[in-house]
């Protein structure tokens, strides 16, 4: 088999740091013994989030939102928010003298020199700024191009584990549209395997009340779960199939064989009849198989004898994925 190299992806800091930096006008420096005390300070009310930002879910009532404002609120905030200077059109006040504005429409009395900042990377940040009641914030200056605050701005939620699959899918999706990119290119901007990206891609195929489910009972019906049921062709077969997976409680193994049922049969009644109870193994060996998906990133099946004895079944669904499975099990062995 011929070896296929996979990139690790150049990461957040990475495409930072290749963007290019720019001072803030009369900004006011930090205090020298803070984490950021190098970084400009600006006001927290000239700074607008990025439209194109990824994570499309945000309540003011979120646990950790309100876990990091009282953080902040306690300590400041340790981590600067990484923002674009924007280009606004000019506008003038009758004397002579431009300023701008973040809604591109005059205004009588307008502060004139108003510099407005978009957020690259760190909305959440912002927010919870916003509700520790902060005016200003260190911010990290960088011109970049719409497409690179796309990049960062997933890659960021990435890394924080911010997005739901829904929300990584679409942004993968407008990377491949807008910019004409690749799954390959996009993968290697996100220091992703390829196999990584379609299959999140395929998730924006299901039927629409699976992709609700994914975002809103993510205790319930995970990506795991939507996955399996991806290869049901009739959208009703899918939700009647994910009804019965949160009905049942079935995890992924359950799921898969549940989907291999309804596809091989014309009757969908006597497949959900014969859907798998709960498991009976021990919750160790259920915890246990669930690591070596997650670390594998394909379908894995652990079973054992009444001696203790076992085989792992690994699956694969096309060649990307074999291919990244053996990058990971074969090729780290070999450097």
């Amino acid at each position: 088999m011929a070896k296929q190299k996979f990139g690790l992806g150049r990461g957040l800091d990475a495409l930072i740091s290749g963007a290019s930096e720019v001072m803030a006008p009369q900004s006011q420096p930090l205090p020298p013994d803070s984490d950021t005390g190098s970084l400009p300070l600006v006001p927290i009310e000239s700074i607008i989030p990025n439209p194109r930002q990824p994570r499309k879910v945000f309540r003011d009532d979120d646990p950790k939102l309100l876990e990091l404002s009282s953080s902040i609120k306690e300590h400041g905030l340790l981590q600067p928010i990484v923002v674009t200077r924007l280009d606004l059109p000019e506008k003038h006040d009758g004397t002579g003298d431009a300023w701008f504005d973040d809604t591109n429409e005059a205004k009588a009395g307008g502060e004139k020199g108003v510099v407005k900042f978009q957020i690259i990377a760190g909305e959440r940040r912002w927010r919870a700024s916003k509700k520790a009641g902060l005016t200003q914030v260190p911010v990290l200056i960088k011109e970049v191009t719409p497409q690179q605050m796309l990049e960062l701005a997933l890659i960021e939620n990435i890394q924080r584990s911010d997005l739901n699959p829904i929300e990584e899918a679409l942004a993968y999706q407008a990377l491949i549209q807008d910019y004409n990119l690749t799954q390959e290119q996009v993968a290697r901007q996100v220091g992703k395997d390829r196999s990584t990206v379609t299959n999140s891609l395929r998730l924006l195929q299901l039927a629409p009340k699976l992709r609700d489910a994914l975002i809103n009972q993510p205790e319930n019906f995970t990506e795991g779960h939507a996955r399996a049921l991806g290869g049901i062709t009739r959208e009703e077969d899918q939700v009647t199939a994910m009804n019965q997976v949160i009905a049942l409680h079935l995890n992924v193994r359950q799921t898969e064989e549940l989907a291999t049922r309804i596809k091989a049969s014309r009757d969908i009644e006597s497949a959900i009849q014969r859907a798998t109870p709960p498991s009976k193994r021990s919750p160790e060996q259920e915890t246990l198989e669930s690591q070596f998906r997650d670390a594998l990133m394909v379908k894995v099946d652990l079973k054992y004898n009444a001696k203790g004895k076992g085989t792992i079944v690994l699956h694969f669904n096309d060649q990307d994925e074999l291919e990244s499975l053996y990058a990971r099990l074969v090729k780290k062995t070999d450097e």
